[in-house]
């Protein structure tokens, strides 16, 4: 555990590994396989669970399957289509695989663009991006998936959990704590950010959120909020913060800190 000095609402760290950056992921996703850009890849890291979500799926009618994917008739059959390989395909996908730090592609990860990371911040990736998932739990970089379609707010019971937020938040939790991190920076939407109880989370963990002015009225817009997580995400790879107090210093697209209390910091663009 690093050496933390509490200063009023803020906290300082010794710079030890980078910390991890949390991301929502995205609907949309690759759908070809790809070649990591490292020697070696990193094991799913809730083989169990990714498996028994697979089963919990497989199990359903075809008239649950269109109420979980809420999707068009139009897509269903597609949406389907993604779940049909067995579980174990899913926790050791082989070449059917895709590097987690590649493998979404809405507004976020656009912004993002993980394929144009230099190779020092793409080998922080690796272990310090992590994608939540409701079928994976948590997507480091390195982690190889299959494309896939499941919120984190979809009714779907899985074993004795009730659903994926009762299934996912004491693996979460614990996963959060065993990594040697000196902080966690929670990026996510308010969906995934349910999926963890982070009043339980011992390693220290800073909030961060971006809006935006409109009409003279500080809002969140959505589109605008998802490209800015991206774009933040890639910034501390990038520039290989190590510090809470170093995150005050993003700038990029206009964004600028407004406020920083507690565990939240506020970043707004005019």
């Amino acid at each position: 555990m690093p050496l933390a000095l509490k200063l009023g609402h803020s906290i300082i760290f010794e710079a030890m590994k980078s910390p991890l950056v949390l991301l929502s992921p995205s609907k949309g996703m690759a759908s070809a396989p790809s070649t990591p850009p490292w020697d070696t890849t990193t094991p799913a890291h809730f083989p169990e669970q990714t498996a028994a979500v697979v089963a919990a799926v497989h199990a359903l009618s075809t008239d649950d399957k269109k109420t979980l994917f809420k999707v068009s008739e139009k897509l269903f059959e597609a949406t389907a289509a993604l779940w049909e390989p067995t579980a174990d395909k899913f926790v050791t996908p082989a070449d059917q695989g895709i590097p987690g730090v590649f493998a979404y592609t809405g507004e976020a990860f656009k912004s993002l663009d993980a394929s144009s990371l230099g190779t020092d911040a793409l080998e922080r990736a690796k272990d310090s991006l992590v994608v939540l998932s409701g079928l994976y739990g948590a997507v480091t970089g390195g982690v190889m998936i299959r494309p896939y379609r499941l919120e984190m707010q979809s009714r779907l019971a899985v074993g004795e959990a009730k659903n994926l937020y009762a299934l996912w938040k004491p693996e979460l939790m614990a996963w959060l704590d065993r990594q040697p991190v000196p902080f966690i920076i929670n990026a996510c939407s308010g969906e995934y950010s349910k999926a963890v109880d982070w009043n339980a989370v011992k390693t220290p963990v800073i909030h961060v959120d971006f809006k935006q002015m409109k009409n003279g009225t500080m809002k969140s817009i959505s589109a605008f909020s998802k490209q800015a997580r991206g774009t933040f995400a890639r910034w501390v790879l990038q520039e290989n913060v190590q510090t809470i107090f170093g995150l005050a210093s993003f700038n990029k697209e206009g964004y600028q800190l407004f406020s920083h209390e507690g565990d939240k910091m506020v970043f707004l663009r005019p």
